[in-house]
């Protein structure tokens, strides 16, 4: 976030409002390019009202002041146009890929249909602080001759740069303001690009900014003539909201939306961590020849070191083992038989009886 105190709130036609917002010398500014928008919001009441969107006209150059333009309709911009000297407003962004590039569009043609100007304001203020010698034409479609933003800016920076070159469009009404070979009446049509372009559609670079219902002939013109889909940059402008549909697109709704999704997911896998912990662990034992009953989970094996863990009781089992070798022969020198016996703690504490080994006689007689 960024903070700007207003300098100037004024019309600059019937309708449209240019706001002009200077930087406190102990701040950063702003870093955008040119044909880029941001983010604005004003103080109302100590409190931060909410933010709206707006392209910005001033040129990434002017580090001391930022601009931006607007139609005044609603009460968003009725409020901005209110705004007294010294009044804070909080700017976000800069945001779009609306973007002009001195360096690779060298031969290019703005079509701006009414406050669709305010992002060719921006570029054409910035090439004409560089003194660029990009070939640049801009064709902006008006609904009067009185109600043109930056009129006469725009008349200066064509006298001052013979590579730009600025058509008027009027909608309707007198054209008498304007010089007659710069101005056309009604609307944008073929045959007039057709004669700005001379017909050179595949080595042009098409900016096109204006309300939907502007756009959608205009593209389709263009590619019908010859124009490359990836040669025209455009962006829907409807009142602080511009839709874009160039080659990079930044949107603030969709950080926002894609911060919350990551946070939703992010609490679903916490839950899910701290339920599995909670549980008790759960144990697959395979069965064996000697075990062929075995308790598989964790209860069981829960049970199993209870019975393990009681003391041995003081009754023992014996059980008889078959003798060694060097144990026979000395019974057999002895005429005796010697049982040997080892000791095993019980299991439970009842005694268990283990009946004797025998040794059976040729007759069959057990001894």
């Amino acid at each position: 976030m960024y903070t700007y105190l207003v300098e100037e709130s004024t019309k600059i036609t019937p309708s449209t409002l240019l706001l002009t917002l200077s930087r406190d010398e102990s701040e950063r500014p702003l870093a955008f390019q040119p044909g880029q928008y941001a983010a604005i919001s004003y103080e109302k009441r100590g409190k931060p009202s909410a933010a709206r969107c707006f392209s910005i006209v001033s040129s990434p150059t002017d580090q001391h002041t930022l601009q931006f333009s607007m139609r005044v309709r609603g009460k968003f911009t009725n409020a901005l146009s209110k705004l007294k000297q010294g009044d804070v407003v909080d700017v976000y962004g800069p945001f779009g890929g609306f973007v002009f590039d001195m360096t690779v569009e060298k031969r290019a043609v703005f079509i701006a249909g009414g406050i669709g100007i305010t992002p060719f304001m921006s570029i054409l203020r910035y090439l004409s602080a560089l003194n660029a010698s990009n070939e640049v034409t801009l064709i902006y479609s008006c609904a009067t001759q009185d109600d043109i933003p930056f009129f006469d800016e725009l008349t200066a920076i064509e006298k001052a740069h013979p590579h730009i070159q600025v058509v008027f469009v009027i909608g309707k009404g007198p054209t008498d303001k304007l010089i007659p070979e710069k101005v056309r009446t009604g609307h944008i049509t073929p045959e007039l690009i057709d004669e700005i372009t001379k017909q050179h559609y595949q080595d042009l670079r098409f900016f096109l900014c204006g309300p939907p219902m502007f756009m959608k002939p205009m593209i389709k013109a263009l590619v019908k003539r010859g124009a490359n889909k990836s040669d025209i940059l455009t962006e829907a402008f409807t009142q602080s909201s511009p839709k874009q549909t160039s080659i990079l697109r930044s949107w603030p709704a969709n950080v926002y939306a894609l911060g919350a999704i990551s946070f939703v997911f992010g609490s679903f896998l916490v839950m899910v961590s701290d339920l599995l912990q909670a549980l008790p662990p759960t144990t697959t034992l395979k069965p064996t020849k000697n075990a062929p009953y075995l308790v598989t989970n964790a209860r069981g094996q829960q049970l199993d070191q209870l019975v393990n863990s009681i003391p041995p009781s003081p009754d023992l089992i014996t059980v008889p083992t078959t003798p060694t070798a060097s144990q026979s022969a000395s019974s057999a020198s002895t005429n005796t038989v010697t049982t040997q016996t080892q000791t095993i703690a019980p299991i439970y504490s009842a005694p268990i009886t283990v009946a004797p080994t025998c040794h059976t006689t040729p007759s069959g007689r057990c001894i």
